[in-house]
């Protein structure tokens, strides 16, 4: 299936925006001019502008246009650990499979691989821990068409990440950043791990090679001892 129009256009300008071509403070082209661009009606135009200002990439303002917008003057840190593609790097770092298997996708990861319908893919679920205290619940989303082997992998040496990598090379892993609490389906994985508020640190990483979404990566860091703040 063709992904849906608006999000061609949204994944166009999302690309413009984070390589630079439409700088912070620029115009974005308006519905009338992404209509005639892309050959496709004001409404679906619409909805790829309204998808990136909900994304936090643009403001609009009625009668002006909208508008990429400006980065902070001082931009905020958020510093977590480095993951290690390679175990041999880390004697402390300890990888644990909990889940492989293929399945099929849902709505949220439909709208994530930029699908409109539902396909087939293979998830793995993994457990960092640093000594013996969790330190990342790992979700990884792979298309078995790119990473037919992955299923296969025991990941004792390298890590999904640095498999992903060495397998298929991306050209390009965009990142959101987020707080968030543990679901129920998270905490299921973390039988041990006693922390009240159950709350998290999510980076998500969507992977893409030639245009296409290969992958998408869901990193909850569990750690307590983040810095986030100013430089």
């Amino acid at each position: 299936m063709d992904i849906p129009r608006y999000l061609v256009i949204r994944q166009a300008l999302e690309t413009k925006i984070n390589n630079g071509i439409l700088k912070p403070g620029s115009r974005v082209p308006s519905e009338s001019e992404i209509s005639i661009e892309f050959a496709v009606s004001r409404m679906t135009a619409r909805r790829a502008l309204v998808d990136l200002d909900n994304a936090g990439l643009i403001a609009r303002s009625p009668g002006k246009g909208s508008f990429v917008k400006s980065k902070l003057d001082k931009p905020t840190l958020i510093s977590v650990p480095s993951p290690s593609l390679n175990f041999s790097d880390s004697s402390t770092v300890t990888l644990k499979v909990l889940d492989l298997k293929e399945t099929l996708s849902d709505q949220r990861l439909q709208q994530d691989f930029l699908r409109a319908n539902e396909f087939s893919m293979i998830k793995g679920v993994f457990l960092y821990n640093n000594d013996v205290r969790p330190e990342r619940l790992q979700y990884v989303y792979v298309l078995p068409e790119y990473y037919s082997a992955f299923i296969k992998q025991k990941f004792s040496k390298i890590s999904p990440e640095g498999y992903l990598e060495w397998s298929l090379p991306s050209d390009t892993v965009s990142k959101n950043i987020q707080a968030v609490s543990l679901s129920a389906s998270e905490i299921h994985y973390l039988e041990d791990f006693e922390k009240n508020d159950h709350a998290s640190l999510l980076i998500k990483e969507r992977r893409i090679t030639n245009k296409k979404v290969t992958s998408v990566i869901y990193n909850y860091y569990l750690r307590e001892d983040f810095i986030i703040g100013d430089w």
